[in-house]
């Protein structure tokens, strides 16, 4: 099975026609002066506020933890205490904003990560605020971490309608992984209504009414999305895909050159190019492809599982016992115990 390459920002419900996502909550004005009040500087009034969020509910703080499972609207981060970057970004902006400091969203290019969902891969980035500084020059970056850091991240500005249209786009995600096709589908219309020069909004379009039997829309949607960011590999993957599955050999080559080429430091594309190659006993072009994924995310578990297969394959059992070994380090505690079977019967022990 082919991956579908979702990259995303950061159960969903379907927001009311003309709702805005992110209305503050009524409380945050008063909240935010009363953990500002006596601070002069900005520096002062963003450190105080950012520490707010996250302070315990018994010392008057919001006691925000992280929650990458639903985007939520500032209103529900507010009510339910939990966010994901784009959730939190957005309440600290409005924080800011209520009480005269000036803010903005930017996205932080050295901070993303991937991250597997069933079948999906997803390509996450993050977004953080941005406050000036009183010092000409300066700029203050507050992101999901308790504290204030200048000049350690490199941040491209990012307009508001952009970020309404990553929250429509991850709202369509979710909702698809919930089987809610018809609302994953408003919601990413949404999304390129909100902005339709965003290439990731239009690569979930093309996902999601693929999903839905829709194949002519979703050919034009990858084609969008491949026009609005030539630099995406994942629209050329999703694709290809389509391409293959009518039969369209020689328009899909194109597209697999082309993602490829963009893609070679993608590791999970990278690790699912070691699967094909190891199914067709390529064993030098698995084993470079899985190494390749290995050096650029050596925490995900399943890429040491292919390793070991791979050495398996070739009769390097000591190598798979080292692969899985590794496998097991990095796999969630409960997937552990599904690596010290696999284990055990590799070095021949009896089962535990």
């Amino acid at each position: 099975m082919r991956l579908r390459i979702l990259p995303l920002l950061f159960g969903a419900a379907l927001l009311a026609a003309g709702e805005d996502p992110f209305e503050a909550p009524p409380e945050l004005k008063a909240f935010s002066r009363q953990h500002t009040l006596n601070h002069q500087s900005v520096a002062a009034k963003v450190g105080a506020l950012l520490k707010a969020f996250f302070a315990a509910p018994e010392a008057g703080g919001l006691g925000i933890t992280y929650d990458n499972a639903y985007t939520r609207t500032p209103m529900e981060g507010w009510r339910d205490r939990k966010a994901n970057c784009l959730t939190l970004t957005a309440l600290y902006v409005a924080a800011c904003k209520s009480i005269g400091l000036e803010a903005r969203y930017g996205e932080s290019l050295r901070i993303s990560r991937w991250r597997r969902v069933g079948t999906t891969v997803r390509y996450e980035r993050h977004l953080v605020a941005v406050v000036p500084s009183a010092t000409i020059g300066q700029e203050l970056v507050a992101d999901f971490l308790p504290e204030i850091r200048r000049d350690v991240q490199l941040i491209a500005p990012l307009e508001p309608k952009r970020v309404l249209a990553l929250f429509h786009s991850n709202r369509a995600v979710e909702l698809l992984a919930e089987s809610r096709a018809g609302e994953a589908l408003v919601s990413a219309h949404q999304s390129i209504r909100m902005d339709p020069s965003l290439g990731v909004g239009w690569n979930i379009l093309g996902v999601v009414q693929r999903n839905q039997g829709l194949d002519a829309e979703a050919e034009k949607s990858f084609l969008k999305a491949i026009e609005a960011d030539p630099k995406d590999g994942a629209p050329c993957g999703n694709l290809e895909n389509l391409l293959r599955a009518q039969g369209r050999e020689t328009e899909a080559r194109t597209y697999r050159e082309r993602g490829l080429e963009i893609r070679k430091r993608d590791p999970f594309f990278n690790a699912f190019l070691a699967e094909e190659a190891l199914q067709e006993n390529q064993w030098a072009e698995a084993e470079k492809r899985i190494k390749m994924a290995i050096k650029l995310f050596p925490q995900e578990p399943d890429f040491h599982l292919i390793q070991a297969r791979i050495s398996l394959a070739q009769g390097h059992r000591n190598e798979a016992i080292k692969a899985l070994e590794k496998a097991r380090k990095w796999a969630m505690p409960e997937m552990q115990a599904r690596f010290d079977a696999k284990l055990a019967l590799l070095k021949g022990e009896p089962p535990a």
